[in-house]
């Protein structure tokens, strides 16, 4: 039971329900538009789907090592390690969770025929290293790294599927066609978890700010305080927003209102919940709730792939002549 808790395990769910969202609700019905399936099989994607699960995993369990000190004044009542765990153990089972995660990515980068994408399962490893006992002591870099493993989680499924369509098929206009499109969807997401992730970040920087300071990591909270940092978190908000309205209003090439209104009422509307929350917020649980309705956005924004598919079903039912309201696909 201890060895789980420090997996943070509706955190792997959520990664492996974002992959085979990417996966089901994107990838499939946009390639089904063509006539075509995925090239890479479902026993592909579970491979990938298990190896970032091992990995990210792996990645709590050393963060929860180095963090040790800052965790006995941040996490008192919760902290595993040094508590029920020794140093050791939480070692031992890290390199167990990173060496089986690897090694099912790596089978899955030899039947890619890729040796490039090797590199990319050993860069997130030594990110992840680093992160926990260097960068996240940074000022923003560490809130930058986690933000960037968090868009790879629904971009690689993209990678991967354009890699296996190299393998499976002769490589013409349309296939190059076909692979822009499937990383323009799949980076839309990544951008979006992006973005999220990193103000989400600066704010779990703030519900830590006493063991951070205690240990003099260089967080936004400790370097310029709750104030400035809540104009950084209202800031960056204020741009992601903006972001994801150019995303929804001139790249979706869906020509229906159901994105839109998804949009208002399942991002902004929350999003001006949170700042509330965080304007007002004084004490630690007032950020963990903050933090919290972040997280519930992130879900929501990646619940739109299951609008894709809708979306998609119904371009196809108006190809098909079935309905006769106008709707586009690019």
């Amino acid at each position: 039971m201890d060895y789980i808790k420090l997996l943070r395990i509706p955190n792997l769910v959520f990664i492996a329900a974002i992959q085979l969202l990417m996966y089901f609700c994107v990838l499939t019905p946009i390639l089904g538009v063509y006539g075509l399936t995925p090239a890479m099989s479902v026993t592909e994607l579970m491979l990938l789907v298990i190896s970032s699960v091992l990995i990210a995993g792996g990645g709590y369990v050393i963060n929860d090592y180095f963090d040790m000190k800052i965790d006995e004044i941040n996490h008192p009542f919760t902290r595993v390690v040094g508590k029920t765990l020794t140093r050791h153990q939480a070692m031992v089972f890290y390199q167990v969770l990173s060496v089986m995660g690897t090694l099912t990515g790596l089978y899955l980068c030899f039947k890619a025929h890729s040796i490039t994408y090797v590199f990319v399962y050993l860069m997130v490893l030594g990110l992840l290293w680093f992160y926990s006992s260097t960068y996240k002591r940074q000022l923003a870099l560490g809130n930058f790294i986690v933000a960037f493993l968090a868009a790879m989680v629904p971009f690689i499924v993209g990678l991967f599927e354009i890699r296996f369509m190299d393998v499976n098929y002769t490589p013409s206009e349309d296939t190059r066609f076909i692979g822009n499109l499937v990383i323009s969807w799949m980076g839309g997401f990544g951008i979006c978890a992006f973005l999220w992730t990193f103000i989400r970040e600066i704010v779990k920087d703030m519900e830590d700010e006493k063991g951070d300071r205690e240990l003099e990591c260089h967080t936004f909270p400790v370097v310029l305080g709750f104030a400035r940092t809540k104009v950084v978190v209202f800031v960056s908000l204020a741009i992601t927003l903006g972001i994801c309205a150019y995303f929804t209003f001139y790249l979706i090439p869906f020509d229906d209102p159901f994105t839109y209104r998804y949009y208002i009422l399942g991002i902004v509307i929350p999003s001006f919940f949170f700042v509330y929350i965080l304007a007002s917020a004084k004490k630690k649980a007032d950020y963990k709730l903050a933090s919290t309705v972040l997280k519930m956005i992130m879900v929501v924004g990646m619940l739109y792939a299951v609008v894709v598919t809708y979306e998609v079903n119904k371009y196809e039912k108006i190809v098909n002549g079935e309905e006769s309201t106008e709707m586009t696909i690019e």
